[in-house]
């Protein structure tokens, strides 16, 4: 340490108490004789100049505690003093509050929030809600500016920990707020274990104890039981850990939103988080963020308060962006705060406190002189002051009791130093050599430490160690000096300012400093085992990366960016693993390839994680390294299969096949590009000797094993699929089910099965493809514990296979389910697909729609916009709209034009290829919007429309919809032209049937009974129907059976069909058909509910009868129409079904 400067004053001292809240600096408690011995108290809990700023707080607070979603912020004049109202909150309705507060460092951000704090915890004990507990929670988490040397998301994890310390651990005052928390606790631990996403055995409950292992004991529900916990914790280390699998970050953000959502909801009191220095937050913690405070849909009764420096955040820091989407997004429930320096008037009132002076004009020479050195920044205020006193310019006179100065300004101002930083590191050279050492060796960490580790630091080879006694009492020593404080929250001592940390860290020389963090470095490393101490892994790498090559062993420090890399993804964070990797990379380039396993180990790392994160220049650079060094063929397939998945990223399949086949080729393959039909000929026969007379369910008994190539394959047969080589896709699938029975099953086999079973489908060998379709299914069972092969398998299962013979009700859930479990892992694309299929499924088997089932497609729309798939969006914007106008009464319900989605304008500003997709999506449901409501027009227009596109598609359920309704609206329609797209669409559904589609029939009969009417049609087609459990295709069966018994003049039974398909209609969530039924039949609207009828089940009234409910609902018509119903005539079926012409004869 360097010896002290001259112009130290031995004797003088800064402040000297106890520092007990971490808010604030001058907080601090001593002696009551703290004047007489000479030294500074600031004063405590009193805020200066912050009244507005303050009253903006409790305004957003006021709102949320009252549940009066209208009172929100306002940046014009708070009142002062306005109470809090804490009765009558319902936590499950209360929109979550966002605050960014900005300010500079030392202006006073954390000091107004634990006032705002302070003040509503005091009003809540004063109130008549008060139960003697302490509901107003509110935990905090800060960042530092060694990130680097930080564990991803730390605040984050800083809250978790402070919030089991709070609620589990006990750290409570009296035994009303212990009986409360327990309660609490008790409370949280059901929600918890009645969770679908964070409850035991769940993985989002693994990964939120991988992520955040401090939250373990609220997780599992040790709480209850400490040994449990502690044997738990004692089987945990960092290397078993790193073998599991990695939570992705969509993981992680959702499992963190359902447990905040799940604690918050439990309080009868908005829970507040305050998180501070943001502009310092690690990538992943701004994903998380970013993801939490946009959130209107979840998270309630919350309130997020983010500060950050202004000074800092420029308008391209992520942290800038994230307020651009924050506010975009919630509106009205976001408040941005400003702090700015405090005036001269308030500055003037600190320092007369400060310093016991009752008259404010009697320091007005001191605040002149300090005033324009700090420009009201507080802290460096009272920095200024505290160099005045160590400088004996200014001083405590023992015979008058009072502070004075006897220089004048001049010299007082010379006195004042303007770089605050400086300043500090003049303090630090006044304390005592351990001292010292104390703070440059917490400076390091960027977090806080016990007392048993900082000794284990403290240790070094001179033999003048510390016992835990001695850095216990620097720690207070020097928490009376003002350089560090007690936090109540971390149980430990932390810096009391950024500013002094930095200070701390600058005063250590360099020779010093080298020494010193290899030494930290070694120690870190030999503490980094178990979840809890997993920090200390990346504070040692971070501290030997900041070294020169020369003063580390280069190697070892390889070894050791790699390790802590892999922890780092499976802790959900890539960006910190690209950057170890990175790190790494930096360090092998002076003798690269001299030690070739590892730098083919760092190189295929690197290859790796710059794929994952999309750079393309770095992925390409490595690789050709990897591909110009590497010795084998198996040291290179990294880096070809990279590059092909790169490809396919892209969205550039035909190339990404090919280059995966020319990879494939390098195993002696000999895979053409382009296959013939000799090719296929001559590698079906090599197919048929390898199964040897067995089926596709010979590989159910195939052992298990792990075979990189497998995911070639399974990557190449995808992409020739998608880039329309059928050939292709067959020769390969074939040559990898041969690799197959040769050397056993790999996890990527199975999804590789589904894509030859989809193209069999599309080609028409419905057969095959169930039976690869089914063996599939079985074989991904022996890797369910893969939750993203495994969903993705059975996802593109039922979407391209299994429908075709099995109920779409057989795999609505289990689609759902694919959704939410591809959605966790972080599988976007597939797991939107899947919730397509999901949709396209509920609306073929006809599950009842209504506004749940559209706030759940607004749901889905919204995730679609916030990950940037506006292709997936605009699909589920248009099955809304679809909804809404079956649900909604409209003069035009054939136009897709509302508030969903808007077609022409949405198709505007699509690409080519996007509009062609959209345009026939939309126009399947235009069609059946067209025929439910009898529009010909429509019908003929969406005939034209959906002709010009391929008569297949890989999406089973979608395609059931645009052939059964082009089938219907082509015999519906008077223009005979139109009848071979109907017989086309019959005889689909004909061979289906015959195949044993359980969806093929209601389809198939009810498009022959339009084109041959007749009762014995209508009425198979109709009990077809509802055998399948199709109500809205029934309700529409009825309705046309009604209109064709009108024509016979059988009104008694046309009535009860109608009256039947009203009811169906209505229960399916039609209600805007109902309604125009009812306008168009009056009778309808008195009609009763046949007995037993239910929603969905097809127990209406027989069709082949005219029953007692039938001549009750004739008897209805008689009334309403005032006469007989004598609408008798013929009836011209292949008319114009919206103006249902009947030929009437009196």
């Amino acid at each position: 340490m360097p010896d002290y400067d001259d112009n130290y004053v031995s004797g003088c001292h800064g402040t000297v108490a106890e520092q007990l809240d971490e808010a604030y600096y001058d907080d601090r408690s001593d002696a009551d004789d703290d004047m007489e011995k000479g030294r500074i108290k600031f004063p405590k809990n009193k805020l200066y100049g912050r009244d507005k700023e303050l009253g903006v707080l409790r305004q957003l607070y006021g709102a949320m505690a009252t549940n009066n979603s209208d009172e929100r912020a306002d940046d014009g004049a708070a009142r002062e003093g306005t109470r809090i109202s804490f009765a009558g909150s319902s936590p499950s309705n209360i929109d979550s509050r966002v605050v960014f507060l900005s300010g500079y460092s030392g202006v006073g951000k954390s000091a107004l929030v634990a006032e705002f704090i302070n003040q509503i915890q005091q009003e809540y004990n004063n109130s008549a809600a008060n139960d003697g507990s302490s509901p107003v929670l509110h935990f905090s988490g800060k960042y530092t500016q060694q990130s680097s040397g930080a564990a991803p998301f730390s605040a984050v994890s800083e809250v978790f920990g402070n919030i089991v310390s709070s609620l589990v651990n006990g750290q409570q005052r009296s035994e009303e707020e212990k009986k409360y928390t327990r309660s609490l606790c008790t409370k949280i631990w059901k929600k918890i274990q009645s969770s679908g996403v964070i409850g035991p055995d769940t993985d989002g409950n693994e990964v939120l104890i991988e992520i955040f292992p401090l939250l373990r004991p609220l997780l599992d529900g040790s709480f209850a039981n400490n040994k449990k916990l502690q044997r738990m914790e004692s089987m945990s280390n960092v290397e078993d850990r790193e073998k599991k699998g990695e939570p992705t970050m969509n993981a992680v953000k959702e499992s963190t939103s359902e447990l905040l959502t799940l604690i918050a909801s439990s309080l009868q009191r908005p829970l507040i988080l305050f998180l501070d220095d943001l502009q310092w937050a690690d990538g992943p913690s701004m994903e998380l963020l970013l993801f939490l405070l946009a959130n209107d849909t979840q998270l309630k009764n919350l309130m997020f308060i983010c500060a950050y420096r202004s000074n800092e955040v420029g308008v391209d820091h992520p942290f800038a962006n994230i307020m651009t989407k924050v506010t975009e997004s919630r509106g009205q429930l976001v408040a941005k705060v400003d702090l700015f320096s405090l005036s001269q008037e308030a500055i003037s009132l600190f320092i007369a406190d400060s310093i016991g002076m009752e008259e404010v004009d009697s320091v007005a020479e001191l605040v002149e002189v300090i005033y324009p050195k700090t420009m009201g920044n507080i802290f460096c205020v009272m920095q200024a002051l505290e160099e005045l006193v160590r400088k004996n310019a200014l001083y405590y006179d023992i015979m008058c009791f009072e502070w004075r100065w006897t220089v004048d300004k001049v010299e007082l101002a010379n006195q004042v130093s303007a770089d605050v930083v400086e300043t500090i590191k003049d303090k630090i050279k006044g304390l005592s050599t351990d001292i010292q050492r104390l703070l440059s060796v917490m400076a390091f960490i960027p977090q806080s430490v016990d007392v048993p580790v900082l000794k284990e630091l403290l240790m070094n080879d001179e033999d003048n160690s510390l016992d835990e006694n001695k850095i216990a009492s620097l720690l207070k020593e020097a928490s009376e000096d003002g350089m560090l404080m007690w936090s109540t929250e971390s149980r430990n001592y932390v810096f009391s300012h950024d500013r002094i940390r930095e200070a701390s860290r600058e005063y250590v020389v360099e020779e010093d400093r080298d020494k010193m963090l290899r030494h930290m470095a070694d120690v870190l490393q030999r503490l980094g085992k178990g979840s809890k101490m997993e920090w200390c892994l990346y504070t040692a790498v971070d501290l030997l990366n900041s070294l020169p090559p020369d003063k580390v062993d280069v190697a070892d420090l390889i070894k050791l960016n790699l390790r802590v890399s892999k922890i780092a993804r499976s802790r959900g964070s890539p960006e910190k693993e690209n950057m170890l990797l990175r790190e790494s990379l930096e360090r092998l380039q002076p003798f690269k390839w001299n030690n070739y396993d590892q730098s083919l180990e760092v190189y295929n790392a690197v290859i790796a994680s710059e794929c994952n994160l999309g750079n393309g220049d770095s992925m390409s650079t490595a690789i050709d390294e990897v591909l110009d060094h590497a010795k084998s063929l198996q040291d290179k397939f990294s880096a070809y299969f990279a590059m092909v998945q790169h490809l396919r990223i892209s969205k550039e399949y035909r190339t990404a096949a090919h280059e995966g086949v020319k990879v494939l080729n390098m195993y002696s393959y000999n895979i053409p590009l382009q296959p013939t039909k000799i090719d296929l000929i001559r590698e079906k026969m090599k197919l048929r000797l390898a199964f040897k007379s067995r089926s596709y369910a010979s590989l159910l008994k195939l052992p298990i094993i792990e075979d990189p190539i497998f995911e070639l394959f399974n990557q190449v047969c995808w992409d020739a699929l998608f880039s329309g080589q059928p050939r292709l896709l067959m020769v390969v699938a074939w040559t990898a089910i041969r690799r197959a029975i040769e050397k056993g099953v790999e996890r990527h086999l199975p999804h590789m099965l589904v894509a030859l079973g989809t193209l069999l489908g599309k080609k028409g060998n419905i057969k095959a493809a169930n039976e690869i379709g089914n063996v599939a299914l079985t074989v991904s069972e022996n890797f369910r514990d893969n939750k993203a092969d495994y969903s993705s398998t059975r996802f593109a299962n039922y979407a391209g296979i299994i429908f075709y013979l099995q109920s779409f009700r057989s795999g609505v859930d289990i689609l759902h389910q694919c959704y939410k479990d591809l959605r966790f892992v972080g599988r976007f694309e597939p797991a939107l697909g899947s919730q397509l299929n999901y949709i396209y499924a509920y609306f073929a088997a006809g599950y009842q729609m209504g506004t749940i089932f559209e706030s759940k497609l607004l749901v889905v729309d919204e995730f679609c916009k916030s990950i940037d798939k506006s292709g997936f969006a605009a699909s589920f914007q248009i099955h809304r709209q679809f909804a809404m106008n079956l649900r909604q009464r409209s003069d035009h319900p054939t136009l897709l034009s509302g508030p969903a989605f808007q077609q022409d304008t949405a198709l505007a500003n699509m690409s080519d290829q996007a509009r062609k997709m959209t345009l026939r999506d939309a126009s399947i449901f235009r069609l059946e919007l067209a025929f439910i409501f009898n529009d010909s027009e429509c019908m003929a227009e969406m005939l034209e429309t959906l002709s010009g596109y391929p008569f297949e598609d890989q999406v089973i359920s979608r395609f059931y919809i645009r052939a059964c309704f082009m089938g219907l609206a082509a015999f519906s329609l008077a223009e005979k032209n139109y009848h071979a797209i109907g017989n086309k669409c019959l005889k689909y559904f004909r061979r289906m049937k015959k195949l044993g589609s359980t969806n093929a029939p209601p389809a198939y009969f009810f498009i022959a009974a339009l084109k041959k009417p007749t009762k014995k049609a209508f009425t198979t087609a109709i009990d077809s129907c509802r055998e399948a459990s199709m109500p809205h295709l029934e309700a529409m069966a009825r309705e046309r059976y009604a209109m064709f018994l009108l024509t016979r003049n059988e009104l008694e039974l046309a009535n009860s069909c109608l009256t039947s398909a009203y009811w169906l209609y209505f229960d399916w969530g039609a209600h805007g058909k109902s309604l125009s039924l009812a306008r168009e039949y009056p009778f309808l609207k008195t009609a009763k509910r046949a007995k037993g009828t239910g929603t969905g089940t097809g127990s209406h009234v027989s069709s082949r009868s005219g029953t007692a409910t039938a001549k009750s609902a004739v008897s209805g018509s008689v009334q309403n129409s005032g006469g007989i119903y004598k609408r008798q005539g013929t009836f011209n079926y292949n008319s114009t079904m919206s103006s249902r012409e009947l030929i009437k004869k009196r």
